[in-house]
């Protein structure tokens, strides 16, 4: 599930400082957003299953429904379908530029690789 620049942002908040009120995500996201605006925000993420939202008393707390690093994965794991197919070996030829990669090249790669 893809995101926008300003989604990120408060993602980004939830993911540094974990559970969060929509006024807290508001004073804390530095930006000039209306109350509206940050409250529209946490809908579209909730939507998205991005976000979590559970009353606390007469708040409402949000938090991330997973974390940075499962969000980059599934991320990185779409832009590869669409983009090579699914393919690492298409990915990594067009990353290199059709340039050759030099023999250290290959075996920091092949390291790498072994360690998954």
């Amino acid at each position: 599930m893809r995101v926008s620049d300003s989604e990120m942002k408060i993602m980004r908040l939830l993911w540094e400082k974990g559970a969060m009120t929509g006024m807290e995500v508001m004073e804390s996201c530095g930006e000039d957003w209306k109350k509206t605006t940050v409250f529209t925000f946490l809908k579209r993420l909730c939507d998205k299953g991005m976000v979590t939202v559970r009353k606390e008393g007469k708040s409402s707390l949000y938090s991330a429904a997973q974390s940075e690093e499962e969000y980059k994965r599934a991320q990185s794991e779409e832009f590869l379908d669409d983009m090579y197919s699914g393919s690492v070996k298409s990915f990594l030829a067009a990353l290199c530029g059709g340039e050759k990669l030099g023999k250290r090249d290959i075996d920091e790669i092949k390291e790498w690789f072994e360690t998954l």
